[in-house]
């Protein structure tokens, strides 16, 4: 543990040990009274709302059922900033038991000693025959595997499908069809230009997409190169490469895009644009119809606008050949932790458990523990919700596919995302892309979005402009590689 916290330490430096005063101080904090007799797991994690509330029941069904047999009590604890927390935590020496992570934090954390390899997954059943391709690899910094799946997701083009009815006349005169969504970029940028609407002064009042002004509704600025082909990591060069062909053709067309429609109008549209999770979201009140996206969306239109009718279909790619974009939460054991062995006692329960029925522990019966809806002719119908393993059941209330590679019929008969098999498919493509293993992807990914700031508001040459952000891009790698290697590590 010493060789863990200095090599931890001599990264954060006096900041972060500032930090963590304030941590000790005023940092997350669990149950006050677990049962007698309990090992207590802490577990913090980043969820609220009903995302928060499915793992807090779904802990407290383990706490009740292996918990209670096992002696073991999990503690689920709300936490902000909880990347920033958790390594400042393990620095300190009093780090959670399980934390709910993304998967770039994977690679930093586990370049920095930070994280226990889960040795014990293969010899469980966890491994790449339960779990599928695209979301195993990002559980591993090398050859180590550090976090297991939480709940996935892929990226889609969602759709509103009566907009398109409305412009059906129009999409027809250009030899398209109201029925089927864009397949190329191509056509997304005509669909785009043909779906929308201003008022007598020329100004926007609905957009058919928008690439997004950064940092704002453009969550995924940093996909385009994906669709035009490319990819994330170069394994000749072992690099993180933005100035390809791909890169160039993808970014190109946001320029393209951009222009296009006025990046002065943009902006004044975007400026009088809602938060996006809230009912006044522009997809939600018929001001964009359409998005790229991941499976919580469904969701969110269900709770904002149900009136909606909508599709979802692979996003659109330069040749129209399906590639995705995947990502998902992940469940780590952070290094030094107090309960290693009972904190994996409750990842194997997630995993290896047979089905469960979780109850919602409220006096009402509530959709997704207790009942299902089911459309019908007569109206929505309610019908007992199956037994299915954890795993699933969270990705269910979550709206999101399964990591597993083998899906339970009930999983997949009652999901409540109606892209459930757009999603699932994605995730099944031998073109599934995600973020690399580097432990400084974000800092990588800093200089990136510095550039596509730049391509977005027209002020630079795209090729020229990748190529400039390249070499930073190069200069960061090559520092990491120095600064690792000296502690003997291997970059990347």
């Amino acid at each position: 543990m010493t060789a863990v916290l200095s090599s931890i330490r001599r990264i954060l430096l006096g900041a972060l040990i500032a930090a963590a005063l304030l941590l000790v101080a005023f940092g997350p904090r669990g149950v006050e009274h677990a049962p007698p007799g309990r090992v207590v797991v802490t577990y913090w994690e980043k969820w609220t709302d009903f995302e928060g509330e499915a793992m807090r029941r779904l802990c407290a069904l383990f706490n009740d059922t292996v918990g209670a047999e096992k002696g073991i009590y999990v503690d689920y604890v709300v936490t902000t900033q909880i990347d920033l927390k958790t390594l400042i935590a393990t620095a300190g020496g009093d780090p959670p038991d399980l934390a709910g992570l993304w998967p770039h934090n994977v690679s930093s954390f586990a370049s920095k000693k930070a994280l226990t390899p889960l040795s014990r997954a293969a010899d469980a059943g966890i491994d790449e025959q339960k779990i599928l391709p695209v979301y195993y690899r990002q559980c591993f910094y090398h050859d180590t595997m550090y976090a297991v799946p939480l709940t996935p997701w892929s990226l889609a083009l969602y759709y509103n499908q009566d907009i398109f009815d409305e412009f059906a006349d129009q999409l027809a005169a250009a030899g398209y069809s109201a029925d089927r969504p864009p397949r190329t970029l191509e056509e997304l940028a005509d669909y785009a230009s043909i779906m929308q609407r201003r008022d007598s002064e020329g100004r926007i009042e609905m957009l058919g997409f928008l690439p997004g002004v950064p940092e704002t509704i453009g969550w995924y600025w940093l996909t385009w190169g994906l669709w035009c082909g490319g990819d994330f990591f170069d394994p000749a060069s072992q690099r993180f490469r933005i100035d390809t062909p791909e890169y160039i053709c993808g970014y190109q067309w946001v320029r393209d895009f951009s222009e296009r429609i006025g990046v002065r109008e943009i902006l004044r549209f975007e400026s009088s644009l809602a938060n996006f999770n809230s009912p006044d979201n522009p997809f939600m009140i018929g001001r964009l119809v359409m998005v790229q996206q991941g499976p919580w969306f469904a969701n969110m239109i269900r709770q904002y606008a149900p009136e909606i009718r909508y599709g979802a279909a692979p996003f659109p790619t330069h040749d129209g050949s399906e590639i995705s974009y995947c990502g998902q939460d992940v469940l780590v054991i952070p290094a030094g932790a107090h309960h290693p062995d009972e904190a994996w006692a409750f990842i194997e329960w997630l995993y290896n458990a047979g089905p469960v029925n979780v109850p919602s522990g409220k006096p009402q019966p509530q959709r997704g523990y207790e009942y299902y809806e089911v459309p019908t002719s007569a109206g929505v119908e309610r019908r007992p919700m199956p037994a299915m393993p954890p795993i699933e059941w969270l990705c269910w209330i979550h709206y999101k596919n399964s990591p597993l590679r083998e899906v339970s019929e009930a999983f997949r008969q009652t999901h409540p995302n109606p892209a459930l098999a757009v999603h699932d498919r994605a995730a099944r493509s031998p073109q599934a892309r995600t973020e690399p293993p580097l432990p400084n992807w974000s800092e990588l990914l800093g200089e990136f979005l510095a550039a596509y700031r730049d391509i977005w508001a027209g002020k630079v040459d795209v090729a020229e402009r990748l190529r400039r952000s390249q070499q930073r891009i190069d200069e960061l790698s090559e520092l990491a590689r120095r600064n690792l290697e000296r502690y003997g590590e291997v970059y990347p």
